[in-house]
């Protein structure tokens, strides 16, 4: 005959067994497109990452992926998470050819004028439903800008808009493309990793960029500057609806609660710093 106490501890045992089934391990793969130092890294998806575990008591754990990872391409992030590759991406809407077209609203000359306010922006532009339709296959986490680019060159003085004229300078998507066309200057389309050999190369004579610009050497070549709130670029935050769709229920609130607007509201800061 089992004594009592026995019988009873093997209840309990069996039924914290399965409490602990039942709360399955997620793993999480979250990509960008900077590097493993950057802040992207540091400051935007190792923070999110390690509050999403501490919500989860540990349920839920985070895998980063780097710009020098497989799935690092900067054009490649929200295909990247549609296709299955990664579930989170954090990518440069510029970058990404024909997608979230909309969003470039917030890009266009003169419009932004810190990266705080324009991230609440197109936030805003997003939860009233403006943007819904171009993100509908993603469940979005967050979108935000950039503090406002400057004009910066190598060696041209610009001090009035026909100093503009025949400058080569890097752009970094369409909408800035066009107005640098409209001040008759020479836009070059080139993506973060291609800029800076461009300007070694003599292939560009300026960038249209912001302070906080991720350019290795940046400052050795860019030696003239105007202030000026010339554009900002938009970003997003994106994860395949699927597995959000799929994930338990606390898990999917915890992921609520750190995102959205909560999200949004600190990208400003990230920026300034």
């Amino acid at each position: 005959m089992v004594p009592r106490s026995a019988f009873t501890l093997a209840l309990l045992v069996a039924a914290l067994g399965a409490s602990s089934a039942s709360a399955q391990q997620v793993t999480l793969k979250f990509s960008h497109f900077l590097g493993p130092k950057s802040f992207f890294q540091l400051d935007v998806v190792e923070p999110w990452a390690k509050e999403l575990e501490a919500r989860t008591n540990g349920q839920v754990k985070v895998e980063t992926f780097d710009g020098t990872s497989p799935v690092g391409g900067v054009t490649d992030q929200a295909s990247n998470v549609k296709a299955g590759r990664v579930d989170i991406a954090l990518g440069l809407r510029g970058a990404e050819g024909d997608k979230f077209l909309g969003s470039s609203v917030v890009e266009l000359p003169f419009l932004i004028p810190s990266a705080m306010r324009g991230s609440q922006a197109l936030w805003a532009l997003y939860r009233d439903g403006t943007l819904g339709e171009e993100y509908k296959e993603y469940k979005v986490l967050a979108l935000f800008v950039h503090n406002p680019g400057l004009i910066h060159t190598r060696e041209k003085k610009i001090l009035e808009p026909a100093d503009m004229k025949g400058v080569r300078f890097r752009s970094p998507n369409n909408t800035v493309s066009a107005a640098l066309k409209h001040l008759g200057a020479e836009p070059v389309l080139l993506q973060v990793n291609d800029v800076m050999p461009a300007v070694k190369d003599g292939k560009i004579d300026g960038i249209v960029t912001n302070w906080g610009n991720p350019l290795r050497g940046f400052n050795d070549f860019m030696k003239l500057h105007i202030e000026t709130q010339f554009y900002t670029s938009a970003f997003f935050i994106v994860m395949n609806r699927q597995k959000y769709d799929g994930l338990p229920a606390d898990v999917r609130a915890a992921i609520d609660a750190i995102s959205g607007e909560t999200w949004v509201a600190k990208f400003g800061p990230y920026w300034d710093k």
